[in-house]
């Protein structure tokens, strides 16, 4: 029986596969699997990553190269979120939520995701007193965290 998490996925999955066709592309199983290890997992992962625990969790085997393909596939439809901890190697995140910024530890790595009201509103007005249209934007605070302090 599916659980709550498992329906939304499938709902989520069927809308892509929707948006995908619609725009005349196609959908593969590959980038189903890493949609749903991207929708379940509480981390930023990298490509390795994903291809890692499709396998582990699915037994299925997926070329770095496909997984690279499809990151860049669901970046440029913005389903997908890049993030750059300062060492090189990009992560990604499912865009689905409210747009938030991050706070990454330079020692270990920890990713904090936070968001500000103020920090948005300021955006905006620093855009607008400029004449500049602003589309999106990506904050990122290098520092360390509480347990590296």
């Amino acid at each position: 029986m599916e659980n709550n998490q498992d329906i939304a996925f499938n709902i989520f999955l069927k809308n892509f596969k929707k948006q995908v066709s619609k725009i005349g592309l196609k959908n593969s199983i590959q980038k189903d699997y890493i949609l749903k290890v991207l929708y379940f997992s509480k981390k930023h992962l990298t490509a390795e990553e994903i291809s890692n625990e499709i396998k582990s969790i699915y037994n299925v085997s997926i070329g770095i190269a496909t997984v690279y393909r499809a990151m860049k596939f669901f970046h440029d439809m913005k389903l997908v979120n890049q993030l750059d901890i300062g060492d090189g190697i990009l992560r990604y995140e499912l865009n689905l939520t409210e747009h938030h910024d991050h706070l990454i530890c330079t020692n270990c790595g920890k990713i904090i995701e936070f968001n500000d009201d103020l920090i948005e509103l300021n955006q905006i007005k620093i855009a607008t007193k400029n004449n500049f249209i602003l589309k999106e934007h990506v904050m990122t605070i290098y520092g360390l965290c509480e347990d590296c302090q």
